[in-house]
């Protein structure tokens, strides 16, 4: 840990400058407060007025008729998972309500992703239904299987048993999904024999073709959604930087997909993983934890950790407009010295 006076860097020392502040607690609580209310409006002004559509008015429901028979196995088994996971989503918002009751601005939040969410339920069951793999009562008796277990969030997962923790796990698990609905956006792409890029004319409409379209429509939402808890995630990390970092590397160190072992297809869900290599530990590092761990401004996980064990050390009463951190997880406290003292002889000699 480093302290700065003005604009030099002092040495390193073994702990920080104590300093009083108006910092308590609940100041800190209510500065975090106003700033998620502001992160929140943004967020629900984009999202109603650019994110804005329907399963069933804004899909190309037709191409995927049309090229329906091209899916592999695999690929109607994955989205069928895909399917089963986002109608959890219930779930997921009644427990966040109960965990945020008292604080309005979350509450407004986990109202508007569940909103957003549970269109992605019925976008996997049109393109199922429509692509003619499953049948509507085949569909039927898939969901009512699958909402015959419930499932509780803080059950499997580390952190979420705090308000933060709901933060930080969402904003790992968005990246996630909208990493592995990319993916498989262009294995849609290839088994339709498309280019992974979108072609000239699916760039003049404004869409890409058929199940491939679906999924680019649905990965945009789970980018934001990763985006609205990332800036969440920032917000605490600047008013309580211990309390963040921690719960981040506890959901880092024990995250995983919601709901997949409550699947009635999860064994051969894991079969088809293993098969396409669609998801792999190494591509949650490379393509989930490390850009988010990038975005929060560490040089790595071992930063992170680091940066846990610098902040215990961090006094109280510092404010934010102290305290930043560098890329490798040190702390650097940045104190502004009094205005040196006025010289009682230079002033006699100013008056003369």
């Amino acid at each position: 840990m480093t302290i700065e006076t003005g604009n030099e860097a002092g040495a390193a020392v073994g702990m920080p400058l104590v300093l009083p502040g108006p910092w308590t607690r609940e100041a800190r609580e209510r500065a975090a407060a106003a700033e998620t209310h502001q992160a929140f409006i943004r967020y629900f002004r984009k999202a109603m007025k650019v994110r804005n559509w329907t399963p069933w008015d804004d899909l190309p429901l037709g191409e995927m008729a049309a090229l329906g028979d091209r899916l592999s196995a695999d690929t109607v088994t994955i989205i069928t998972a895909y399917l089963g996971v986002e109608d959890y989503v219930g779930d997921y918002v009644e427990d966040g309500l109960n965990l945020l009751h008292n604080r309005r601005e979350r509450r407004n939040l986990q109202l508007a992703w569940g909103m957003e969410e549970l269109k992605h339920a019925e976008a996997w069951e049109l393109v199922l239904l429509h692509s003619g793999r499953l049948t509507a009562a085949e569909l039927a008796d898939y969901r009512e299987a699958v909402l015959a277990h419930k499932w509780r969030m803080r059950d499997d997962h580390p952190g979420l048993d705090t308000p933060l923790g709901v933060a930080c796990y969402a904003m790992v698990q968005e990246r996630a999904t909208y990493f592995n609905y990319d993916e498989m956006r262009k294995r849609i792409r290839a088994e339709y024999g498309l280019p992974e890029r979108p072609t000239a004319e699916e760039r003049r409409r404004g869409t890409q073709v058929g199940a491939a379209g679906a999924f680019k429509i649905v990965a945009n939402d789970e980018i934001a959604h990763h985006g609205i808890f990332l800036e969440l995630v920032r917000i605490h990390m600047k008013y309580t930087p211990h309390a963040t970092l921690d719960t981040l590397l506890r959901v880092f160190n024990g995250f995983t997909m919601p709901a997949l072992y409550l699947l009635p297809n999860a064994s051969a869900l894991a079969e088809a993983m293993q098969r396409t290599l669609l998801h792999t530990p190494l591509k949650q590092g490379r393509a989930v934890n490390n850009p988010i761990l990038d975005a929060l401004g560490f040089q790595n996980k071992r930063a992170l950790e680091r940066a846990v064990q610098e902040s215990k050390k961090l006094p109280p009463g510092l404010g934010p407009e102290q305290v930043t951190f560098s890329r490798t997880g040190e702390f650097v406290l940045a104190v502004q010295p009094d205005p040196p003292a006025a010289d009682p002889a230079l002033e006699l000699s100013a008056d003369k």
